[in-house]
């Protein structure tokens, strides 16, 4: 069909607008950022289609809004990743540039959409991509985050990393998910870490640190009244990406055990006696991405950009290895996978990157009475009881965790169940704002105490019990959770268990 002069100027537009928008310079180098936009309504199941941006003072305002460290970050992590990618030879879709789609409320990343260009529609279903909104701040605020699970995607092979649907909330760093979502957020939460913690920029710091102290009516919201709850009102709760990643304290259990969902899910306050065990550890989100963060800035002094770029780029060459060679599922744990990797890749720094893991995972992955250990140690010190710290005990465990997972990298499996998700029968959780009511699902092997007590009638007991048992077994399946679960027939009829 032969196009009129009114179709062909504007397609013609949109192509040169793909070819011709500005570059984007970063630390490590430049990548060619193209802004697109949505082309009209998707049809169900099709990929998105967008155009390129053509408007000459909209792509100069967007190509401002790079101007700011985190999206420098956030390009020299594209072009860093991809060209990881390349090196290995593998065969990845991801263009040297990197696509940006400006949609109203973009906060998110995918993979595939279709783009009109003067030759017509093309599809580019295995290419990752950044769906941002318009605003300015969202440069300075999402897109790092968001880089970092386009370079996952990219390291994985044009794949997003498999997750299974758990938790009755979308992801939050304080909860837990799956381990999926855990590893994959976790990764992109760590970027956010890692540049409060190194970069001087005004901005940043204002974002992550709390370096400014208002009062008074003039203050509005961001009076000191408000704190905790501006950070709960970001649902990323922002603060706790730097401050409470940065201390490991998600490997805590939360200090709220009463029965209501969204406080034992999100806040973030903690019960540093009671650590999370593996399980839980492999759905957390913060407990990855303080993991991430460690492993970049470990060390007695604060590192160099230098050896920051090269401990990362280490990592993202383990992430590619360990996403081609190991089983990519969402049971997989992936996490424990990268650690076997790395060893394999990188031997010379493995005693240096188990230190971390064992570290900030107290052992629980690895020896049953990691947990009380810990636990009698803390109250010690609460109590300044310094005759019961035992830390000559704990340091010999520590030792012999580092030999036992040195001679055999499987036993940090050991202490592993299945994710096993069932719901509570007529119950709902409900976020406002996202005008969602969401059927109350959680993990047998590691819903919160504050979750379990939510199920209609459970007494002290069986919630004792319940907890007891899979932290000294996780449960293999849902037969083995009715056998030793504690529950009585009634409180079972409660939960929506599968057959």
């Amino acid at each position: 069909m032969r196009l009129g002069k009114g179709v062909v100027l504007p397609i013609l537009m949109q192509a040169l607008a793909v070819a011709a928008q500005p570059p984007a310079r970063s630390p490590g180098g430049g990548v060619r950022v193209v802004f697109v936009e949505p082309d009209g309504e998707t049809a169900r199941g099709e990929l998105p289609l967008y155009r390129g941006v053509t408007d000459p003072s909209r792509l100069a305002e967007l190509s401002g809004f790079l101007e700011n460290d985190a999206a420098r970050w956030a390009l020299d992590l594209y072009a860093r990743a991809r060209g990881i990618t390349v090196a290995r030879g593998g065969t990845s879709a991801q263009p040297a540039e990197y696509f940006i789609a400006v949609v109203p409320g973009g906060n998110d990343a995918a993979v595939g959409f279709r783009l009109r260009t003067m030759k017509g529609i093309e599809s580019r279903p295995r290419v990752a991509f950044a769906l941002l909104g318009p605003e300015e701040w969202r440069f300075s605020n999402t897109l790092l985050h968001e880089t970092g699970h386009v370079a996952l995607s990219m390291l994985a092979g044009d794949r997003e990393v498999p997750k299974r649907e758990i938790a009755a909330i979308p992801h939050t760093v304080a909860a837990l998910s799956d381990r999926g979502t855990a590893f994959d957020e976790g990764f992109a939460i760590s970027l956010e870490t890692l540049i409060a913690h190194l970069s001087a920029a005004p901005d940043v710091r204002r974002k992550y640190r709390h370096e400014q102290f208002l009062f008074g009516q003039a203050a509005k919201i961001r009076a000191e009244y408000y704190r905790p709850s501006v950070d709960l009102l970001t649902f990323a709760q922002t603060y706790a990406r730097y401050g409470d990643v940065r201390d490991n304290a998600f490997a805590f259990g939360p200090a709220f055990t009463g029965p209501d969902y969204l406080r034992a899910q999100m806040e973030k306050a903690r019960d540093f006696a009671s650590l999370r065990d593996a399980n839980q550890l492999l759905q957390s989100e913060g407990f990855h991405a303080t993991f991430f963060f460690s492993l970049l800035v470990r060390g007695d002094e604060v590192p160099s950009e230098a050896t920051v770029q090269a401990r990362q780029n280490a990592a993202m060459t383990v992430l590619a290895e360990t996403f081609a060679t190991t089983p990519f599922t969402p049971e997989s744990p992936l996490l424990l996978q990268f650690l076997e990797t790395y060893k394999n890749r990188y031997p010379a720094e493995w005693g240096e990157v188990l230190d971390v893991f064992l570290d900030i995972s107290h052992g629980v992955f690895v020896d049953p009475e990691a947990g009380s250990l810990w636990r009698a140690h803390y109250l010690a010190a609460l109590a300044l009881d310094l005759g019961h710290l035992d830390r000559g005990r704990i340091d010999a465990a520590r030792e012999r965790w580092r030999l036992k997972v040195t001679a055999d990298p499987s036993v940090l499996y050991s202490r592993l169940g299945p994710q096993l998700r069932c719901e509570v029968a007529g119950r709902t959780v409900t976020l406002v704002a996202l005008e969602s009511a969401r059927p109350l699902s959680l993990d047998v092997n590691t819903a919160e105490e504050g979750v379990i007590r939510l199920v209609p009638g459970i007494s002290d007991a069986e919630v004792a019990t319940w907890q007891a048992h899979r932290v000294h077994r996780p449960f293999s399946n849902f037969d083995d959770f009715r056998k030793r679960s504690g529950l009585t027939e009634r409180t079972l009829a409660e939960l929506c268990i599968p057959r």
